[in-house]
C-alpha cells in the first residue's frame, strides 16, 4: 500500500509556489518543493533520515537541515534568512517543516521503523 501524496494547498496571493501548509512563528507558511537544482544538490542530505531530535544531537541536526528548509521557504518568502529560522522554529516545527520540504519535493518520507526517505514515490 503506497502512501498518498500530500495535498498541496492553493497558492495564496503572496506566494509563488504551491506547497504544504505549516504553522510556526505565529502564522501559516506554505512550504514549496525544492527546485530541481536544489533537490539535485542536496539529494544526499534529503535522503538522510532526520531521526529523533534530542538534546545531544539537536545542534548538529539543525546546522545540517535548516539551510535546506531555508532554501525551500525562500522560493515563496525570499526575505527569510537561515539565522531567523533558528529563532522561528522550535523542535517540533523544525522536524515538521523538514518533512514538509521532503514531501513537497516528491519524496516518500519513511514510516516509523524505516531507515531512509526515498527519492520518488
Amino acid at each position: 500500500m503506497s502512501e498518498a501524496a500530500p495535498a498541496l494547498v492553493p497558492i495564496p496571493e503572496q506566494t509563488k509556489y504551491r506547497g504544504i501548509a505549516i504553522y510556526f512563528d505565529g502564522r501559516e507558511w506554505i512550504v514549496p518543493p525544492l527546485s530541481v537544482r536544489q533537490f539535485r544538490d542536496n539529494l544526499a542530505l534529503l535522503t538522510e533520515a532526520i531521526g529523533e531530535v534530542t538534546a545531544a544531537n539537536a545542534a548538529e541536526r539543525m546546522s545540517k537541515f535548516v539551510p535546506v528548509i531555508g532554501m525551500a521557504l525562500r522560493r515563496n518568502y525570499p526575505e527569510v534568512k537561515d539565522e531567523e529560522l533558528l529563532d522561528m522554529l522550535d523542535l517540533a516545527t523544525f522536524v515538521q517543516t523538514f518533512v514538509a520540504v521532503q514531501k513537497a519535493s516528491g519524496m516518500k518520507v519513511p514510516k516509523s521503523g524505516e531507515e531512509r526517505p526515498a527519492a520518488g514515490q
